[in-house]
């Protein structure tokens, strides 16, 4: 996938997740709730997958896109560890055919602006910025979320 065609599918309209997703934790001792694995139903009949997760400790949230057969087209990390030159709060997109291969590294830009937002805030954000409508609820735990 070229920069073009990741544009294509992050621009194209009518792009739905269905159903509620929860966040379970990853394991009896992680502080990491997420969840995997989650169809980006679209008209291009692109397979896309979204991982959702969150660090109760710390509060780190990373939403992570991608095609199968292909790799990580696109993460968005909020409160997270700084990629420079952007802070803990980044967007990394896929800009040439290399880059699913080394883990989106190429570009990374500031979204300071989502800083200490919730999770909730960053899902619906996200789903704006890729043109995504989710027909359910996001359904964090108050654990999850360090409450």
């Amino acid at each position: 996938m070229d920069r073009n065609e990741f544009e294509r599918l992050r621009d194209l309209p009518g792009k739905r997740i269905v159903g509620d997703i929860r966040l379970t934790q990853r394991s009896d001792i992680s502080a990491a709730w997420e969840a995997k694995d989650i169809a980006i139903d679209n008209d291009d009949g692109v397979d896309v997958r979204l991982t959702v997760q969150i660090v109760s400790e710390t509060g780190a949230k990373t939403l992570n896109v991608k095609v199968t057969g292909i790799g990580p087209i696109c993460r968005l990390e909020v409160d997270s560890r700084p990629h420079k030159p952007a802070g803990r709060s980044h967007k990394h997109a896929l800009h040439t055919p290399d880059c699913p291969r080394e883990n989106l590294k190429r570009s990374v830009i500031d979204r300071g602006d989502l800083n200490g937002q919730s999770l909730k805030a960053v899902f619906d954000a996200f789903c704006r910025m890729a043109h995504i409508v989710h027909d359910g609820k996001l359904i964090v735990p108050p654990e999850a979320a360090g409450a």
